[in-house]
């Protein structure tokens, strides 16, 4: 995967589909304003372009994301009956979002997602995909009296129990540009957040 310096039009092309009153991290920037103003597009560009070549030397509150404990149901002094939700800066979003889409644009260039994977695919809607292709299948073999035999794996909490260092191996095996592997395990390394916690007491 080449490496070339972020351009001003991924940033606009990352926010015309970025939603523009999401809740925002530490920076309380939206989407809306980044977007209503391009004539920051260039410095942002410029930061963000000396943030991939120094990932050690970004400001602490671009890594940290504020966590708020929602209560779901039940008891509230008991830890189980909260949901966390982590909002992170925009800042953050809007820089990892456009390596991403790099990375996956590698990815479909060097054919390396399998096609059963529909999660990981741009533009998938993924479990939506899956099902639509599972009842399809079904109403298939039920119209045709055809006999079927089907299994599903799900991974409870799978990307919460996968090691950073996997992750960090898993993009270098794939041939991601090493600016973006050091990128990603400086900033993994960064990570950090503030948690807030809202009840009726």
């Amino acid at each position: 995967m080449n490496w070339m310096p972020i351009q001003i039009t991924e940033i606009t092309s990352y926010l015309s589909i970025a939603h523009i009153w999401k809740s925002s991290g530490n920076d309380q920037i939206q989407n809306y304003w980044i977007k209503a103003f391009p004539a920051t597009h260039r410095y942002i560009t410029k930061n963000f372009n000396a943030i991939i070549e120094e990932p050690e030397k970004p400001p602490a509150w671009l890594t940290t994301g504020i966590t708020y404990l929602k209560p779901k149901s039940g008891d509230s002094k008991e830890v189980r009956n909260y949901r966390p939700i982590t909002c992170l800066t925009t800042m953050y979003k809007t820089l990892t979002g456009i390596i991403a889409k790099r990375i996956s644009i590698h990815l479909e260039e060097q054919s390396l997602l399998p096609a059963e994977q529909k999660g990981c695919h741009p533009g998938s809607k993924g479990c939506k995909d899956q099902l639509m292709i599972s009842k399809a299948k079904y109403d298939d073999c039920r119209r045709r009296n055809k006999n079927l035999i089907t299994a599903w794996i799900d991974y409870q909490k799978a990307f919460d129990s996968v090691p950073h260092s996997w992750v960090e191996n898993s993009i270098a095996l794939v041939g991601v540009n090493s600016k973006i592997v050091r990128f990603c395990k400086l900033f993994m390394e960064k990570w950090n957040a503030r948690l807030i916690l809202k009840t009726k007491q």
